[in-house]
């Protein structure tokens, strides 16, 4: 077994994780599962802080520009939320999501020019971001503490002020990075198939939200037969690449992972239960970060998790007691990260 480590690749499939997180975030908000959406909110939030010293050595121009992206996707999207659910006054929301604006915009310009900066957050605009998030987090519990959020939109009206004057856009060698953004070039007949994965796993998201577990349940079996597709055109066509690989990764953690987790959420909420979904959805991460650095000639190594996408619905038609799911999603978390052989189908 030969293990070959990208720590470029992996970092960047960390920080568009955080930006999956922010849109499931969006609508669970919506949903009114207010339990679930702090737990998201603050795991986003979290993922950001530790991100920050994980890859400190590892920057990319990519990467940056994808970090700086979640971040702005946690904060607008979940004020945009608040403001649908009438939470939150709506002239601070334009206030966070202008300044955001701004920011893009003026990244736009510099790429439209053909000009190559460097995204760098200046220390009031990591400050600014602070104080929104800790504004927004009493207002998920159901209150308001005027105290941060004046403090927060203060420090966006100082941030957004210094973009005008400051720019946070540092010049930097040149480089040809168009190929990044040349997304139809990458995207493969079996790519597609990966994508039509993802859909049914948001589908089986927001059923599960609803508390339609039919629907949710067979649109978790509609994925992995999405998956299932996608690799036997992959190999039969012989479109295996990296780009195929991580977006795969990307799509077996949101259909596999974070919707049978939301799934089993929805049915049962005891504090063993937000532990055992907490220890399965990191244990899928685990397991995909494991995959996309080994190289195995032969079947997986870990239980694939892809499985869970079968596993959690047939649990559910057999009419498993609830209070039995945490010790199976803890079950299915040990094995997708042990070390026991699994045959290719």
């Amino acid at each position: 077994m030969r293990i070959r480590i990208n720590k470029k690749r992996r970092s960047l499939t960390f920080t568009l994780l955080r930006v999956l997180l922010a849109f499931i975030l969006f609508f669970v908000i919506l949903s009114g599962r207010k339990n679930i959406s702090i737990y998201l909110f603050g795991l986003t939030a979290f993922l950001s802080f530790f991100e920050t010293f994980i890859y400190k050595k590892e920057e990319s121009q990519l990467r940056s520009v994808v970090s700086l992206l979640a971040d702005k996707f946690l904060v607008n999207l979940t004020a945009i939320a608040l403001v649908i659910l009438n939470v939150l006054p709506v002239w601070i929301m334009l206030i966070f999501l202008g300044r955001d604006i701004l920011t893009v915009i003026g990244g736009a310009y510099l790429f439209y020019k053909d000009i190559r900066r460097e995204f760098k957050p200046t220390a009031i605009g990591k400050i600014t971001l602070f104080f929104q998030i800790m504004s927004l987090v009493p207002i998920l519990f159901g209150s308001i503490d005027w105290i941060f959020l004046w403090a927060a939109i203060a420090l966006t009206g100082v941030s957004a002020a210094e973009l005008l004057f400051k720019s946070e856009f540092r010049l930097t060698k040149r480089t040809d990075i168009s190929e990044f953004f040349r997304i139809t070039r990458l995207i493969k007949l079996a790519d597609v198939f990966t994508l039509i994965n993802v859909i049914f796993g948001l589908v089986a998201i927001f059923f599960s939200i609803k508390n339609n577990h039919d629907l949710a349940i067979a649109a978790l079996f509609l994925a992995v037969v999405a998956d299932y597709i996608d690799g036997k055109i992959a190999r039969k066509l012989e479109q295996q690449n990296i780009f195929g690989k991580e977006l795969d990764s990307l799509a077996d953690t949101i259909s596999f992972g974070g919707a049978p987790a939301i799934f089993g959420f929805s049915l049962i909420q005891t504090p063993l239960a937000i532990v055992a979904f907490t220890i399965f959805l990191f244990s899928g991460i685990l397991r995909l970060a494991r995959y996309n650095i080994m190289h195995v000639k032969e079947g997986f190594e870990g239980m694939p998790i892809t499985l869970n996408g079968l596993i959690i619905p047939i649990i559910f038609l057999l009419n498993v007691p609830i209070e039995f799911y945490p010790y199976i999603y803890i079950a299915l978390g040990i094995l997708m990260v042990s070390s026991i052989r699994f045959k290719k189908i």
